[in-house]
C-alpha cells in the first residue's frame, strides 16, 4: 500500500470518528445551549476556558513531541513512552491541582468553582488520552482511536441528555462529560498495550533528553495560550455571562470545525520527521500536497459560513443564539488560518524549528495581551472575534516565513485559485436557495462544489482511486 493510501486510509478513520463525534458534540450543543440558555452556558464556557488555560500548559509540548520521538528509528519505545507517561501524569495534576486552587480565590460565582474542580479530572483524563493517541498515530491504527472517541462522546450525550430531562443541572452535564472521558481513556490504555508494552517509569536522563526536545515547544505554547485562550477568561472577567455563552457557543463550533487538520497532520508527522532526514525532496512533496488538501477543504468551508453563519448557529443552538451566527462568519476566518497555520507548525517541528518561531509567538502575545485587556471590556464578543483573527494571521504568515526560510520550500497555489473558483459557483447556488432549509443547502453547496473543482481538474480520478486504495503503488 502506497504512503498516500495508508495515510488516506487512517485519515478515513479520523474523520469518521471525528464526523461520528461532531454530531454528538453538536447534539451536546444543542441539549446544553436550551437547557442552560445564555447565562448558563456562559457559566459553563467560562468553566472550560479557565481550565483549558492550564490544560494546555500541562500538555508542555508532550503530545506533539511524543509522536516524533515515537517515530525515530532505533529508539527504545517502550521506555520511552513509560518516562513521557510519568512526566504527562505529574505536569497534569500539577497544572490542573493548580487552577483548582487557583479559582477559589477568584470573584466567581460558586456554581463556576465547583464545575472547576469537577471537570478537572475531564481535563486529567484528556491530557492523558493525548500522548496514548500518538502511539496509533505512529502505527497507523486508527481505528481503535476512533472507536474511544464515538463510545466516549456517547456516554456523555446519555449522561447530558439525562441531566436535561431530570433537570438536574449544570454540575451533572460537567460529571456527565468527565465520565465520557474517562471512559475513553480507559479504552485507548488497554488498546495501546496492544501496540507497545510500557509502564510508568521516572529516567532522569530520558527526562532531560525530553526537556530539551519540549522547551521550545512548552514555552511557544505558554504564549500561544495569551492570545488564543486569554480572550474567552478575559472576556467572563469583565462581561455578563450570558456574553460569554453566546461567544462561547460560537466557539464550540470553531473547535469542532479545527478538530480536522491536527488529526490529520498527526498522521503525517511522522514522515515529515523520516523525510526531512532521508529526502527532502519528498518532504516538501508532502507539504504541497498537505497544503492542497488544506485548501480544498477550507476555501468552501469559509465561503459556506459566510452565506449560512445565522442559519448555522440557529439550527445547533435555537433562536436564543442567533447573534452567534455572526460572531461564527468572523471566527471562521480565524478557523482557516488555524487549518493552515498548523501545518506549517507540524513541519516546523519535524524540520527541529521550533525555536526560530519562539520570538514571533512572543511579538503575538505581547501584540494580542494589550489589545484584549482594551477591548474587549468594551466592545465585548466582537472584539474577541477580529482579535482572533489578527492573532492567526500573525503566526501563519510568521511560520510560513521561518519555514521557506530554513527549509526553502516553495507552497504553489494554484488548486487555491481552483478551490476559490469552485467556491464561488458553490456560493451562487446558496444564495438562489437562500430559502431552503440547512441539509439541503449543505448538500446542494457540497455536491456543486465537488463537481466544480472536478470540472476545474482541482483532482482527478486516478486521485480519487488512490485515496480509495483501489490503486496500489
Amino acid at each position: 500500500m502506497s504512503i498516500a493510501a495508508n495515510i488516506a486510509r487512517n485519515t478515513f478513520y479520523q474523520a469518521f470518528s471525528k464526523f461520528s463525534g461532531a454530531i454528538i458534540g453538536l447534539l451536546i450543543v444543542a441539549l446544553m445551549t436550551r437547557y442552560l440558555g445564555q447565562t448558563g452556558y456562559g457559566y459553563y464556557t467560562t468553566i472550560i476556558a479557565f481550565l483549558q488555560f492550564f490544560g494546555v500548559l500541562a500538555d508542555f509540548g508532550l503530545q506533539m513531541t511524543t509522536t516524533k520521538i515515537l517515530a525515530e528509528p532505533g529508539s527504545d519505545n517502550s521506555r520511552l513512552f513509560g518516562n513521557i507517561l510519568s512526566l504527562r501524569i505529574i505536569s497534569s495534576i500539577l497544572f490542573l491541582g493548580s487552577s483548582v486552587l487557583i479559582v477559589w480565590l477568584l470573584p466567581y460565582p460558586l456554581l463556576i468553582k465547583e464545575g472547576i474542580s469537577i471537570a478537572s479530572f475531564s481535563f486529567l483524563f484528556i491530557s492523558l488520552q493525548s500522548i496514548f493517541i500518538s502511539i496509533f498515530q505512529k502505527n497507523l491504527a486508527m481505528a481503535r482511536v476512533a472507536a474511544a472517541e464515538i463510545c466516549s462522546k456517547g456516554l456523555m450525550l446519555l449522561g447530558i441528555w439525562l441531566a436535561v430531562i431530570s433537570d438536574l443541572g449544570l454540575l451533572w452535564i460537567v460529571a456527565s462529560i468527565a465520565a465520557g472521558n474517562l471512559i475513553g481513556l480507559v479504552i485507548l490504555f488497554f488498546s495501546a498495550w496492544n501496540f507497545l508494552k510500557f509502564k510508568p517509569e521516572i529516567n532522569l536522563a530520558i527526562w532531560r533528553r525530553l526537556w530539551l526536545t519540549m522547551w521550545p515547544l512548552a514555552l511557544t505554547i505558554a504564549l500561544t495560550l495569551i492570545y488564543f485562550r486569554a480572550d474567552t477568561v478575559i472576556l467572563s472577567f469583565f462581561r455578563p455571562q450570558n456574553e460569554v455563552g453566546l461567544y462561547g457557543a460560537t466557539y464550540k463550533v470553531l473547535e469542532v470545525l479545527v478538530q480536522f487538520p491536527y488529526l490529520f497532520l498527526g498522521l503525517i508527522l511522522p514522515l515529515l520527521t523520516k523525510f526531512f532526514i532521508l529526502n527532502r525532496t519528498i518532504f516538501e512533496l508532502i507539504i504541497q500536497k498537505s497544503f492542497d488538501f488544506m485548501v480544498i477543504i477550507v476555501v468552501p468551508m469559509v465561503v459556506a459560513v459566510l452565506i449560512l453563519g445565522e442559519k448555522i448557529m440557529v439550527f445547533i443552538a435555537g433562536p436564543e443564539f442567533i447573534i452567534s451566527g455572526a460572531l461564527l462568519k468572523i471566527l471562521i476566518l480565524a478557523a482557516a488560518l488555524i487549518y493552515i497555520g498548523a501545518l506549517f507548525g507540524y513541519a516546523i517541528v519535524a524540520a527541529e524549528l521550533p525555536k526560530k518561531m519562539i520570538k514571533f509567538y512572543f511579538i503575538d502575545a505581547l501584540i494580542s495581551l494589550p489589545l484584549y485587556l482594551i477591548f474587549i471590556p468594551i466592545f465585548s464578543y466582537w472584539a474577541a472575534a477580529y482579535l482572533t483573527i489578527l492573532t492567526e494571521l500573525i503566526i501563519t504568515i510568521s511560520s510560513y516565513y521561518v519555514l521557506k526560510k530554513y527549509t526553502h520550500i516553495k507552497i504553489q497555489p494554484q488548486l487555491t485559485l481552483k478551490a476559490l473558483a469552485a467556491s464561488l459557483l458553490m456560493a451562487l447556488a446558496l444564495l438562489a436557495l437562500a430559502n431552503q432549509n440547512l441539509f439541503t443547502l449543505i448538500s446542494v453547496g457540497f455536491i456543486v462544489y465537488v463537481m466544480s473543482l472536478y470540472w476545474l481538474r482541482g483532482f482527478s480520478k486516478a486521485d480519487v482511486l488512490e485515496i480509495m486504495n483501489l490503486k496500489k503503488s
